[in-house]
């Protein structure tokens, strides 16, 4: 046999067997699934900060969960230094529903006309603009005019623009917006307009067991979850390292999501409540480790898919749960 052929042969030999081992691995590893809950509810927020839109089916990709061609917080409002615009500093933003059509996604609030933003706007030279969240510099695709007076005039902010995050843009990957804490978060990792991770992710116990310490109820709009899970104990989710929904999408849970005064908007009124709840329960009862070393409260967790489908309200959860550290 010539000397070349044999390389090949071994070559050929080695990645067939590393293929087998990682199969086989892969394998064993979907055996450490358990059977956790199903799923209650799924929304995808379109607009970044205004309200969601609850679907019973929706496709999970990279960039966050789709609907109807609409993918999760690929329009955002920014001020006019192109620096994102959240319930934060407007909280009437609560007060902007979305409803996605067959070719827009329409923008209603009290006392507008709504206001129609076509699914898709094509990259051109001039409409491409460097805008901002938090620290991350990434790129959108200008709404134009007649959507900056829109939103200007609702909430009487001259020079509002509204953008919009196209997959011909450059890919906001982010893993290179550090936490101070470990995270799984890696290389192929992307995203819109969120503030950090494509999903975030909620149990319907864990709300429960928040508003036994709260005096004023809340729901889910207070946190905006893309995936709602019943079916769990009380905040069981700190515990999982990975999820499945139904027997394809599977998700890494890259870290507990930090929660701060967005929290405290009332989403049904657009106002932000005097008393600083639920934040100021948050603050109390879930300041864990390593969170709490940087003065931060958690609820919820935020995720990043690596197989990418289609996930139904109904759909059973899966999930391996991290594992205790060895102790001497």
């Amino acid at each position: 046999m010539d000397e070349n052929w044999k390389i090949l042969v071994g070559l050929a030999s080695t990645a067939a067997l590393k293929y087998a081992i990682l199969w086989r691995l892969g394998e064993k590893r979907q055996d450490l699934f358990e059977l956790v809950g199903t799923v209650k509810e799924l929304i995808c927020y379109p607009v970044k900060s205004c309200q969601g839109v609850y679907v019973e089916e929706a496709e999970c990709t990279k960039y966050g969960l789709k609907y109807k061609g609409v993918t999760d917080r690929h329009w955002m409002l920014t001020r006019d230094n192109m620096r994102f615009l959240s319930l934060r500093q407007e909280p009437k933003m609560a007060l902007i529903t979305v409803k996605i059509t067959d070719d827009s996604i329409e923008l209603s609030a009290p006392g507008m006309s709504p206001l129609l933003l076509p699914k898709h706007i094509k990259k051109t030279s001039k409409n491409v603009s460097q805008c901002s969240v938090w620290d991350c510099t990434t790129q959108g695709i200008d709404c134009g005019d007649a959507a900056s007076k829109w939103v200007s005039d609702y909430l009487g902010s001259p020079g509002l623009r509204i953008v919009y995050y196209s997959n011909e843009l450059e890919d906001r990957n982010y893993i290179n917006e550090i936490k101070p804490w470990q995270t799984s978060a890696n290389e192929n990792d992307v995203t819109g307009f969120a503030d950090w991770a494509s999903y975030m992710f909620l149990t319907s116990a864990s709300l429960e067991a928040l508003n036994k310490q709260l005096k004023r109820q809340v729901t889910m709009k207070s946190f905006r979850p893309n995936i709602v899970i019943d079916g769990t104990d009380a905040f069981e989710e700190d515990t999982w390292e990975e999820i499945k929904f139904g027997d394809k999408v599977q998700m890494r849970c890259l870290t507990a999501c930090e929660r701060c005064s967005l929290t405290t908007v009332d989403p049904e009124k657009g106002f932000k409540q005097e008393d600083g709840e639920p934040l100021k329960t948050l603050k109390r009862i879930r300041s864990l480790p390593p969170y709490n070393k940087y003065n931060e409260c958690v609820f919820g967790i935020n995720a990043s898919p690596d197989i990418c489908g289609t996930v139904k309200v109904g759909d059973p959860v899966y999930a391996i749960r991290k594992q205790k550290p060895a102790t001497a």
